[in-house]
């Protein structure tokens, strides 16, 4: 498919049971993502057409009509075919940053503490807008919590979302969202998922990210998995995954209070994590890293190995954290021999604008070095922390930078790889996505 309504098709972002989503683009304006609605046979058989279409409709005019920066926005509706409706365009969502893949009992990245009850206060402000709406959700989980460049997260897709006093009977054979995020209520009845229903499957996310797995019907307690959690968080788990939807949190604003005091709490806690912290490193070569100033192109299939990965796209070994700051907008990593730019860009960048960044940088000499060039992704590792080290803890050694770092090497044609500094690992984008450039040169040059 070429086109879409006069939009050009940049390529499939994914496929439902009711729509397919597009990256798409009008002329040379910003690109945006396109829900057609495109259900399958077997969808179609169940509810009937008119019925698809009428709730494909509503997901589009009830995101329309609710205003909440942490809700997708919708612009254009068309309720003619081709029916769709136009949606802001993220690269990245909170399940493919923790790494949920095919199957969803695998282990996922953890995310640090701070990173995790940023996103849940966020998504909690997005459930909130939609249950005061009087809409339940019902497919809450991380796939559906986008993250925009500036890190806020966009509840998106409510094509399984209920209206207040709606009675549309959903047929016995059908499961109403993601089985391993849903409420017990909602898997045995999908009619009588309530707000109640939506804040258990917050609960399943918040303990995915912290935990790297899910918890199951029966889960382990939090604090056994994590070791910056403690008892508390296992009672707000014990609340908030209580199989009796009655002994849950039952509204959003409520669960919200329970975070910010786990927050508080987490806080204060801090000094005393960084004072047990270990030493850095975990035996990795004692020989400097030669910079490699030609690119590669690194297909899928064989990056974990090229790169040394594991299953979880993280450094199989780290490198010592002994940067030193040489002034002039300069950091030292002695071990690798690497010369790193103090900051970065000051705002993201596509792949094809980091070459000029680069290039500006040479041109006035940053650091007296004229050798400055985009890393490769083995260099942007050797920036990583071993995951039982917290960031926070000892000097800071660069500039605050977003997440997101791109590197040299390319994937395929139109994608790079690039690097999550704040969940520690590797992974491929569009090179119309934006990161952060950092560049780098050898402290010979």
């Amino acid at each position: 498919m070429k086109q879409i309504a006069g939009y050009r098709v940049l390529g499939l972002l994914g496929r439902g049971g009711m729509a397919s989503v597009y990256k798409v683009q009008f002329e040379n304006q910003p690109i945006k993502a396109l829900k057609l609605l495109d259900p399958r046979p077997e969808l179609i058989a169940l509810w009937g057409e008119a019925e698809v279409r009428r709730r494909f409709l509503g997901e589009a005019q009830a995101l329309h009509d609710i205003k909440n920066p942490n809700l997708v926005e919708v612009g254009r509706v068309s309720s003619e075919e081709p029916v769709f409706y136009l949606m802001e365009y993220f690269c990245r969502d909170l399940g493919s940053l923790i790494g949920v893949g095919l199957r969803p009992e695998a282990p996922t990245r953890p995310l640090g503490l701070d990173l995790a009850l940023n996103y849940g206060a966020q998504a909690l402000a997005g459930l909130g807008a939609l249950h005061d709406a009087g809409i339940v959700h019902r497919d809450f989980k991380p796939a559906n919590l986008l993250l925009a460049d500036d890190g806020q997260v966009k509840l998106s897709d409510l094509g399984l979302s209920r209206l207040r006093g709606e009675e549309r009977p959903v047929p016995p054979n059908l499961l109403v969202g993601s089985p391993e995020y849903a409420a017990p209520e909602q898997v045995a009845h999908p009619e009588n998922a309530s707000p109640a229903s939506d804040l258990y499957s917050l609960g399943v996310t918040l303990y995915q990210l912290l935990c790297g797995r899910l918890p199951g019907r029966q889960p382990v307690l939090a604090s056994q998995i994590n070791p910056d959690l403690d008892s508390a968080w296992d009672e707000f788990f014990t609340q908030t995954l209580a199989p009796d939807p009655a002994r849950r949190f039952q509204s959003a604003p409520e669960t919200a209070a329970a975070l910010a005091k786990l927050q508080e709490a987490w806080q204060a806690r801090k000094p005393q994590v960084c004072a047990a912290e270990l030493a850095p490193g975990n035996g990795a070569p004692a020989a400097p890293l030669p910079l490699r100033t030609e690119p590669l192109k690194v297909p899928l299939a064989g990056a974990r190995a090229a790169f040394d990965l594991d299953e979880l796209w993280r450094p199989r070994q780290y490198w010592p954290r002994d940067f030193q700051d040489q002034g002039q907008g300069t950091v030292l990593h002695p071990a690798t021999g690497l010369l790193w730019q103090k900051s970065g860009s000051l705002q993201p960048l596509t792949w094809d604008q980091a070459p000029a960044y680069v290039a500006a940088l040479n041109a006035r000499r940053l650091g007296g070095k004229g050798g400055w060039c985009l890393p490769s992704l083995p260099e942007l590792l050797t920036l990583l922390g071993a995951p039982d080290q917290h960031d926070f803890c000892g000097p800071q050694d660069f500039d605050p930078l977003a997440d997101r770092l791109w590197s040299a090497d390319r994937c395929t044609f139109t994608s790079a790889w690039h690097l999550s500094l704040s969940v520690g690992f590797a992974g491929r984008q569009d090179f119309t996505c934006h990161n952060f450039v950092r560049a780098v040169c050898s402290d010979s040059m």
